[in-house]
């Protein structure tokens, strides 16, 4: 079982948004592993049990291993549509994971 903590992060900038860890979850995980194929079935049975247990999350989300690998997959092969320091943050927190 590995977990992340479902952090905000606010922007410096007055203007800027703050990019909140449960919604780049979900955009992550809705977004097909090969855009140009689709998502197959197999794939989305397991980006429905992460969005289930990001539903039932309190702060915290907890993925068994095969889900938490799920989500590193989807967070390498994710298209960024901007660069910010933020998003490195939440790869980075993906990616090393907590157990």
């Amino acid at each position: 079982m590995k977990s992340l903590v479902l952090r905000s992060l606010p922007d410096t900038r007055p203007e800027g948004a703050t990019i909140d860890y449960r919604d780049v979850v979900q955009q992550v995980i809705r977004a097909p592993l090969k855009p140009e194929a689709g998502v197959g079935i197999e794939e989305m049975r397991q980006s429905i049990r992460v969005l289930d247990a990001l539903d039932k999350a309190n702060g915290t989300l907890e993925l068994e291993d095969a889900d938490w690998q799920h989500l590193v997959a989807k967070t390498r092969a994710m298209q960024w549509a901007f660069v910010d320091r933020r998003i490195l943050t939440f790869i980075d927190d993906v990616l090393e994971g907590s157990a």
